[in-house]
C-alpha cells in the first residue's frame, strides 16, 4: 500500500500507485502541473480520499490530510501532539471526496468547515448529490471527472466565502 514518513509533514510516500484511467492518461499527456498545489483532501470514506490523493499526487500535487487513514477523525492532526494541521502548513485548495449521497457533513469532512472559514476554495469531488456543500464549493467534479484540472484551475481563485460580511452577535 505505502508507508507514512514525515508524520510532521503529513506527507504519503506511495510504494504503489493505484491510478484511474482519467489519471493515467493525465500522466501520459502531461510531465508535471504548471503550478504545483498543496490541497487538503477530506471526504466521506477514507478510501475515496485516499482514491483522490492518488490522483493528485500522481499530478504533481501535494497532499495534506486532517487524519491519517485508518485513524478517527477526531481528534485531528490539529490535535495531536505529534502532527501539524494542514491549515497551519497552508493550502490552495480543499477536496471533499463524497463516496456516498449523504445530506450532512461526516466527521472525516470536519476540515473542509475549517478550511471554508480561513478562506480557502472548497472542491466537491464525486457524489455531489445532497451535498451540504454545494453552494460553498468553488468547484464540483462529478464522478469521472478530472479533480487534478479542477484543482489546477480553482486554487487559482479566492474563495466563493466572504467572510468579512459576518452577521453581528448580540448578547441577549
Amino acid at each position: 500500500m505505502g508507508k507514512w514518513v514525515g508524520m510532521s509533514t503529513l506527507r504519503h510516500v506511495p510504494t504503489t500507485q493505484p491510478v484511474s484511467d482519467h489519471a493515467a492518461k493525465r500522466r501520459a499527456d502531461q510531465a508535471a502541473p504548471a503550478v504545483a498545489r498543496t490541497v487538503l483532501a477530506v471526504g466521506t470514506d477514507d478510501w475515496a480520499i485516499e482514491q483522490s490523493a492518488s490522483t493528485l499526487e500522481v499530478a504533481g500535487h501535494t497532499v495534506l490530510r486532517c487524519h491519517q487513514p485508518g485513524e478517527p477523525a477526531f481528534p485531528c492532526n490539529a490535535f495531536r501532539a505529534d502532527r501539524v494541521c494542514p491549515l497551519d502548513v497552508g493550502i490552495d485548495a480543499v477536496v471533499t471526496s463524497r463516496a456516498r449521497p449523504v445530506d450532512a457533513p461526516t466527521a472525516a469532512e470536519t476540515g473542509v468547515t475549517c478550511a471554508l472559514r480561513a478562506g480557502v476554495p472548497l472542491i466537491v469531488n464525486g457524489m455531489s448529490r445532497n451535498s451540504p456543500f454545494g453552494d460553498l464549493a468553488a468547484r464540483v467534479v462529478d464522478q469521472g471527472g478530472d479533480l487534478a484540472e479542477a484543482v489546477e484551475q480553482t486554487a487559482t481563485r479566492p474563495s466563493v466565502i466572504e467572510l468579512g460580511a459576518q452577521p453581528s452577535r448580540s448578547n441577549q
